[in-house]
């Protein structure tokens, strides 16, 4: 077995964690940003995530099937990580700009931020379906594949700190440094995304240029959507782990989307008016996901993944409970440290089952690769990634949407980047911690049932990699017997 070097699964996190500091920015604040900053009403705003993201998911697939056709020096996925990455980075910006005045109706603003959000998703699909598909193409090992997603995870989640935690204190509310420098909070969150956007692009750059494709079937051939859909659909193993992949994931989405709205509105702790404040209490799980992902990688590769990855959904279910009951700033504002304590005891404990959510559902999705070619005799890792990220981002987007719609439903009042006022019905604080406390729980416990029906062990495996070199090697002697009778 030729294990990939340590410099080259740091390279290839390097390209989620690009990635995320693109998709932190973007999941924890847009939706806010949108309805608190620009001032788009909640209603509109859903509709705007769930028109983008379907069509995020529709080019995610053709995406797919483009490059494992796809032919160059560069590599069948690097091409399009080479020379997507500056495109990526720069039309992010778009989404953070707010070129509207008082007489701007609520249809101009849905109209934007529509378009503008389509476009980006396009340009995201053609860095991330290949970036996703590289990990079929650089190793074919069950273990070596857990741990460079391990390391993949541990990348990741410095992107979020980065995409979450260090946008939030610099662009986030009245209170962040270039709000303050500029004086304006829109231009803060522009200039903010400006430079987080540069700086993922250049992270992508050096992710593209320094791993490697190993394995490629240069004889792909590709079916039409409906046939590969169908073929994909009829593998029990394809079924079982999509659902326990989509639904960790969602949950996430889940969490990341409402979290602003929970801390600044529903713990009150917009009334404080400080930036830091939510970088902190971004920051926290992240860290401590980056801290305990080595153990949960060195439990993965001990014991089964699905039953460590049970354990650690029961450890964040219950956390997660805890929102519905923590404590609200009051008016005097004089429960500050309780409130505090209360909550970091909560991000802390969400972060180290975070890890496991993450890192463990992911690492068993490339395995299905090895089985449909198994039984459909075809080898399509863009194509299995394209039809798993249409599947993900229609329900990752449906399920933001629910958020933006519950919130109001419930009486959400939406603002324009003016000061923070503590206008919120108490119908609608109760309904963010219902959407943080208990949505995101029944998704993880759901995804363990799917998850010990996928029935990938290793041992199984690695019996169906043996198999499948076997008739490789038949398959090429057949070939060059052919060859030599013409």
């Amino acid at each position: 077995m030729n294990r990939l070097s340590k410099k080259e699964k740091f390279c290839y996190g390097l390209g989620d964690m690009s990635c995320n500091i693109i998709f932190a920015a973007i999941s924890f604040y847009l939706l806010y940003y949108m309805i608190n900053v620009a001032g788009l009403k909640p209603i509109l705003a859903s509709i705007v995530f769930i028109i983008a993201k379907f069509w995020d998911a529709i080019t995610d697939y053709f995406m797919g099937v483009i490059s494992d056709k796809t032919k160059s020096r560069f590599g069948k996925r690097k091409v399009y990580m080479l020379f997507g990455a500056i495109p990526y980075g720069l039309i992010f910006v778009l989404l953070w700009i707010a070129p509207f005045n008082e007489s701007t109706t609520q249809f101009v603003k849905f109209l934007y931020y529509t378009g503008v959000y389509m476009l980006f998703n396009t340009i995201w699909t053609v860095v991330y379906v290949p970036y996703n598909a590289l990990t079929a193409n650089m190793t074919q090992d069950y273990d070596e594949r857990t741990s460079l997603n391990g390391t993949r995870i541990i990348l990741a989640n410095v992107g979020m700190i980065l995409g979450a935690a260090l946008f939030s204190l610099l662009s986030e509310g009245e209170g962040s440094i270039l709000a303050q420098a500029f004086n304006s909070v829109k231009t803060g969150y522009l200039v903010g995304a400006l430079i987080f956007g540069c700086l993922a692009a250049i992270i992508m750059l050096i992710c593209a240029l320094n791993v490697k494709e190993r394995y490629s079937n240069e004889d792909t051939y590709q079916k039409p959507f409906f046939t590969t859909l169908k073929e994909f659909f009829k593998l029990k193993e394809f079924r079982n782990t999509m659902m326990y992949y989509l639904l960790s994931m969602v949950g996430f989405d889940i969490i990341m989307a409402v979290f602003l709205f929970f801390v600044n509105d529903s713990l009150n702790f917009g009334a404080l008016n400080d930036s830091m404040l939510s970088m902190i209490f971004i920051a926290i799980p992240l860290v401590v996901a980056i801290a305990t992902a080595v153990v949960w990688v060195k439990l993965s590769e001990k014991y089964d993944k699905v039953k460590v990855y049970r354990f650690a959904v029961i450890w964040i279910v219950c956390s997660l409970l805890t929102c519905l009951f923590l404590p609200q700033i009051n008016e005097a504002q004089t429960n500050q440290l309780l409130c505090f304590i209360c909550l970091g005891i909560v991000v802390v404990a969400v972060g180290f089952g975070m890890s496991a959510v993450q890192i463990l559902p992911y690492s068993s999705l490339p395995d299905v690769i090895e089985v449909d070619e198994y039984v459909n005799h075809v080898r399509r890792e863009g194509a299995y990634y394209g039809v798993v990220q249409f599947i993900y981002k229609t329900a990752s987007g449906i399920a933001v949407a629910l958020v933006s719609l519950i919130l109001g439903l419930f009486g959400y009042v939406e603002s324009s980047g003016g000061p923070w006022m503590p206008q919120e019905s108490a119908a609608s604080l109760i309904a963010i911690r219902v959407v943080i406390g208990i949505l995101p729980g029944i998704l993880f416990i759901l995804s363990v049932y799917f998850g010990f029906r996928s029935n990938m062990d290793r041992a199984r495996f690695n019996q169906i990699k043996q198999e499948l070199e076997i008739r490789r090697i038949s398959e090429a002697n057949q070939k060059k017997t052919q060859s030599l009778e013409k």
